[in-house]
């Protein structure tokens, strides 16, 4: 999951969640937005209250213990695609909004002009 993240003060914006962000990291951005990455295994369904990216479930492909969940959203009014892993048992349904979050520690940050990867680490969400 690679998808563009503005950039705000002490973070990024994973929907109305912040990624904390060292100052030192953004510095290094070329202008006011980077680009997230996040893998499917740390992508998690928050509580209905939480906080991240509502998204809308538009298949959950199941695969035994484990299951995919392909979604969409909206980012700076351009459709979106996600995919995170969820329990294969116990998952959404197609048709359904969730919150997905990522997992602490495993958000990756990249500058949107040079593609270069701005974290020396994975950073943690607040």
């Amino acid at each position: 999951n690679l998808f563009p993240a503005d950039l705000t003060e002490g973070g990024v914006k994973f929907g109305d969640l912040v990624a904390g962000i060292e100052a030192d990291v953004l510095g290094k951005a070329s202008g006011s937005a980077v680009t997230i990455g996040v893998r499917p295994e740390d992508i998690q369904v928050a509580p209905a209250d939480g906080k991240g990216l509502h998204v809308t479930v538009d298949l959950v492909e199941e695969l035994g213990a484990d299951g995919y969940l392909y979604g969409h959203t909206d980012i700076n009014g351009k459709r979106t695609d996600l995919v995170a892993r969820v329990d294969g048992r116990r998952h959404p349904n197609a048709g359904e909004t969730v919150v997905l979050a990522p997992v602490v520690g495993h958000v990756h940050v990249f500058d949107v002009e040079t593609g270069e990867r701005l974290t020396d680490k994975a950073i943690a969400s607040a």
